[in-house]
């Protein structure tokens, strides 16, 4: 790797370029010459007129550009400065972000056990570096600001190892029902817990009523005796699951830290602006929710009344640093739904305008026969069959592949946000993802019942907002039409879940059997002309995405038992559905066409960028030569 060096000669301001072996080989003096080396920049500086020499690499004064160069680096690794190179392109590079690193968020250590060792080195998030952000948040120089996005892909990454551990925990534990108090002879036996079930359980029960207030002697003073004689070998046995409750607590705090930097700088979040900052945005409240729900299913109760009163045991009568900070977030978070409405309240109308946002696409997913007669998943251009590039919706069919996304978002964001139903279009947004689910997935093969939990925490929420819009009707229009609104998001509510029962099945049926034929044409004809694969690679993406998802609900919902006040009923769908082999056949065919013609896609998206260049200048107001 070359790096540019500048040494003052004759007045004159020569570059030259240097090996990294020797810059090593220059490591013993450079820190000694350091000084030497500003005091020969800045005579180049006046001896030449030069004023930019630092910013062209990228340091903001001379003693960082001293720093750098008696480390021996140059910049950092930023590598091969050209002379000639735009001056303003490269100050851009190396603008100062808006950090939203808090000090716990760059200690990577602390979440090295949740992250792969690549996600946690520091170049893991690379390609997020300097998001660009549209609006007046641009600097006063007029330059844009940049965002440090490394953070929010890495918290989303750490929530993944949360419920990873979380469901090993509940695994090992043989899958109790904390909140029932309902555990198994197996949860007993398992290593983790004391197995002294009736002490165990009473102090669940109490939460959060501290230990010793429980006159645990009176409940078994035996089990509480040999409690106290192996109490440091049950403590050892409790530290890696106490540690996971207090890397829930910190997660939390960072999360929501991060969302509020977030949601305050970025003026707007919209599929069509900030695309992927508002995926990254919202990717990370949804696994915040996910964690949040799936850490209901582990007894996180027992687990720190258990830890604390073997802490007491041991150290004479004084609780654990952590205890009154854990019992604050664990009852705050029980259930967990009632503490994320109390979270997330402050960036609920962000949350309301991106599903809003994404209501379209999703409606335009849910309607095959549109999908069909249009051709959004053919090669074939709907209105004029000679023509075989399909350009008629080319938007769309990019947006086609995030609608996943989008219907997890709806799912989520309306379950921990229930005051943005009440928007005029969120009601018919909410209402088809809602009649096609009946299970909010949570990690692998675990889930909660959909509907059951948006009777418990949603529709109380529309209630009251209901009474209070009633309370002010005869004051206000505005009032009136919000008692609309919540009347209609009422019955919404009350009737969606037997009309999921009666009607999921059916809707997701006949998507199947649309992507089985399509995604079928599609093999056939790109295997027949792979010229025309390129051009078309955004459908196929779609395609591909849509069969994922169908394929996914179906395994997810086969046998599911509803909620109790349905007595149990299942989903009476086919477990032998020919259709899902045809769609995972197709979806391999494709992905092998993909994988053999993967250069040539390449070699179109590139050519599709070059052809672009001039307006992207344009955009980025920067000369030829800084976009070349």
């Amino acid at each position: 790797m070359l790096c540019v060096h500048l040494r003052r000669k004759k007045g004159q301001v020569a570059v030259l370029l240097s090996s990294r072996a020797d810059i090593r080989r220059g490591r013993r003096t450079a820190g000694a010459a350091s000084s030497q080396w500003r005091r020969d920049l800045r005579a180049a500086e006046q001896a030449t007129g030069i004023r930019t020499v630092g910013r062209l690499l990228g340091f903001g004064n001379w003693s960082q550009f001293g720093r750098e160069l008696g480390a021996g680096g140059c910049g950092g690794g930023r590598g091969l400065v050209p002379v000639g190179e735009d001056r303003q392109s490269l100050s851009k590079q190396e603008m100062a972000h808006v950090s939203f690193k808090s000090k716990e968020v760059d200690s990577v250590p602390r979440w090295s056990e949740y992250l792969t060792a690549e996600e946690s080195s520091p170049s893991a998030s690379a390609s997020w570096r300097a998001t660009s952000v549209d609006g007046p948040q641009a600097s006063a120089s007029g330059g844009q600001r940049h965002l440090q996005m490394e953070p929010v892909v890495q918290l989303s990454k750490v929530a993944e190892g949360l419920l990873a551990k979380m469901y090993r925990l509940n695994s090992i534990l043989d899958y109790p029902d904390p909140n029932t108090h309902t555990f198994s002879d197996a949860f007993w036996k398992a290593g983790v817990m004391p197995n002294f079930p009736k002490i165990c359980t009473t102090m669940s029960k109490k939460f959060p009523e501290h230990p010793n207030k429980l006159q645990l002697e009176k409940v078994d003073k035996f089990a509480l005796d040999a409690l106290n004689e192996n109490a440091e070998g049950y403590m050892r046995n409790l530290e890696q699951w106490i540690m996971l409750l207090l890397d829930l607590l910190e997660f939390r705090e960072q999360v929501l830290r991060i969302i509020l930097d977030l949601s305050s700088t970025v003026i707007t979040l919209l599929p069509h602006q900030n695309s992927l900052i508002l995926h990254a945005f919202m990717d990370l409240i949804c696994s915040f929710v996910r964690v949040n729900l799936f850490s209901d299913k582990i007894p996180r109760k027992m687990i720190l009344q258990v830890y604390n009163i073997l802490h007491i045991m041991l150290k004479g009568g004084r609780d654990c640093e952590f205890y009154h900070r854990l019992v604050q977030f664990v009852d705050s978070y029980d259930p967990p739904v009632k503490g994320l409405h109390e979270d997330l309240n402050f960036v609920s109308p962000r949350i309301g305008e991106v599903l809003e946002a994404v209501g379209p696409i999703i409606f335009l997913s849910t309607d095959t026969k549109k999908l069909r007669n249009e051709g959004f998943l053919s090669p074939f251009h709907p209105r004029y069959p000679d023509i075989l590039t399909n350009s008629a919706h080319p938007m769309r069919a990019q947006d086609l592949a995030n609608v996943t996304s989008y219907r997890e978002w709806v799912l989520l964001g309306y379950l921990v946000c229930p005051d943005e139903l009440l928007r005029v279009t969120s009601i018919d947004v909410a209402m088809v993802v809602l009649k096609e689910n009946l299970v909010l997935p949570l990690f692998r093969d675990e889930y909660i019942l959909l509907h059951e939990n948006y009777q418990h925490y949603v529709l109380p929420k529309v209630l009251e907002s209901k009474r209070m819009a009633k309370s002010g009707r005869t004051k206000q229009k505005e009032s009136d039409m919000e008692y609309n609104i919540a009347k209609q998001v009422e019955k919404m509510l009350t009737e969606v879940h037997e009309q999921a029962l009666v009607a999921c099945d059916a809707i997701h049926h006949e998507r199947r059997i649309l992507l089985k034929q399509e995604v079928g044409r599609m093999v056939l004809f790109f295997t027949d002309q792979p010229s025309l694969l390129a051009p078309n690679i955004q459908m196929v993406f779609s395609a591909l995405a849509l069969a994922q998802c169908e394929v996914v609900w179906y395994f997810q919902h086969v046998g599911i038992a509803s909620s109790k006040s349905t007595r149990g009923r299942t989903v009476d769908i086919d477990a032998t559905d020919p259709t899902i082999g045809f769609i995972l056949d197709g979806m391999g065919k494709l992905c092998c066409l993909v994988r053999k013609y993967i250069a040539a896609i390449k070699g179109y998206a590139l050519s599709y960028l070059s052809s672009c260049a001039g307006r992207i200048r344009f955009l980025l107001g920067t000369p030829r030569h800084g976009c070349s």
